[in-house]
């Protein structure tokens, strides 16, 4: 449908993505924060690498398994209410993981920071793509970097308010999600949205319909995307929550070692955002995504035998390496599916991404049973894996609306 003058979404919004995007990077400083406080918790309660695992599955699958429920929600109504409400339970359950001293309420807590992130983002992908203009790949990446940023923020924020304050430390998050609130509350007016029309043929269209309903034929490209944003997220959630606990009880490195590891690896995410978008506009976003995944595999094999400042230095470029793809696959996702785009958002933000904490899990598990360099072997032939499935995947041309 072609869309009158006055109505075109053809120029990109900045001052709307800048706004998304920080309204990621607040909502995603627990993702940040969290890996930093699991080597307190797990030292604090005398937890397993399992125990401590199932707190990051926790996190990662209660801000995933929602997401493509509420991406069909807001694809048949207006919920630009929950970006302000993922900010702010986000932030609210990081604070009180910090001040509770039980298991089983700390996983409680985590589950509502991951509700928070699951509300956030496929309305703000959604969103942002309506900002984005022709250019997706390059406006979903300043809405994406908003996220590396709050890991990378979470991470040297906790890390330094836990020397000054300790396990508390965590309740000051809660002033960043109550001043995002204000300020959605502030520009509502500001966002864009989709012409009345379209809203209401989708609505009538997606009315009584699955929640997904794929055509045979994107099947089993979208399935290769998954399955390929599976794997990565397995990698990311075991740099990011394994590797401390590795690095520390294993190794015997201190903690303020681990924390600058983690701050470099989500530092490098934002960098690798920024740098994804504009490469895969133009260069390809299969191309872009191939080639980032194959680059993984000698890199990982080279973080395991390196040490000191080479780890930091590893951590750095596979942080941008992994990050780099993944405004990338929230588009490819979106162009698969251009009638369900809060539904494939939602897929490629939260359900793909968040099954990541399954493999913190089994890497704890691993580790409990054969020993962490075992654990270590597992994530670093997982991107070889994820290569081999990559001729699957769409080709840019799938799914361009009309």
């Amino acid at each position: 449908m072609k869309l009158p003058k006055s109505s075109s979404l053809s120029d990109m919004r900045i001052k709307v993505l800048l706004l998304l995007s920080a309204g990621h990077l607040v909502t995603d400083l627990a993702a940040g924060a969290l890996p930093i406080m699991l080597p307190i918790i797990q030292a604090s309660l005398n937890l397993s690498y399992s125990a401590a695992g199932l707190i990051a599955l926790i996190f990662n699958v209660s801000s995933s398994v929602i997401q493509p429920l509420l991406g069909y929600w807001s694809d048949r109504v207006k919920s630009r209410w929950l970006m302000p409400l993922g900010c702010f339970l986000s932030m609210a359950g990081l604070a009180m993981v910090g001040v509770i001293s039980n298991y089983w309420l700390i996983l409680l807590v985590v589950l509502i920071s991951g509700l928070g992130s699951a509300a956030f983002h496929p309305e703000g992908s959604k969103v942002s793509r309506l900002a984005s203009g022709q250019r997706r790949a390059t406006g979903m990446s300043i809405f994406i970097v908003g996220g590396a940023l709050g890991a990378a923020i979470g991470a040297a924020s906790m890390a330094q308010l836990l020397t000054l304050y300790g396990n508390t430390a965590g309740i000051y998050f809660i002033f960043p999600g109550l001043a995002m609130v204000l300020l959605f509350y502030i520009y509502r007016n500001k966002l864009p949205d989709e012409p009345r029309q379209i809203r209401k043929t989708r609505a009538d269209n997606t009315a009584n319909k699955p929640l997904i309903k794929v055509p045979r034929k994107i099947l089993i490209p979208l399935l290769a995307l998954i399955f390929v944003v599976v794997l990565r997220s397995w990698v990311q959630a075991g740099l990011t929550h394994f590797m401390p606990l590795y690095f520390v009880n294993y190794l015997g490195y201190s903690p303020a070692y681990v924390s600058s590891l983690l701050i470099a690896f989500m530092l490098a995410g934002a960098t690798g955002t920024i740098l994804g978008g504009p490469l895969a506009d133009r260069f390809g976003r299969k191309n872009t995504l191939v080639t980032s995944t194959a680059l993984l595999i000698p890199l990982m094999l080279l973080l395991r035998i390196s040490g000191g400042i080479w780890s930091l230095v590893l951590f750095f470029i596979i942080g941008m390496v992994i990050v780099s793809t993944m405004a990338i696959t929230v588009v490819m996702g979106q162009e698969l599916m251009p009638h369900r785009v809060g539904v494939a958002s939602g897929l490629m933000t939260g359900f793909a991404i968040g099954l990541g904490g399954v493999g913190v899990v089994l890497l704890g598990a691993i580790a409990d049973h054969f020993g962490e360099p075992t654990a270590l072997w597992v994530m670093t032939v997982t991107p070889v894996v994820a290569l081999l499935a990559t001729p699957l995947l769409p080709k840019d041309s799938h799914g361009k609306e009309k």
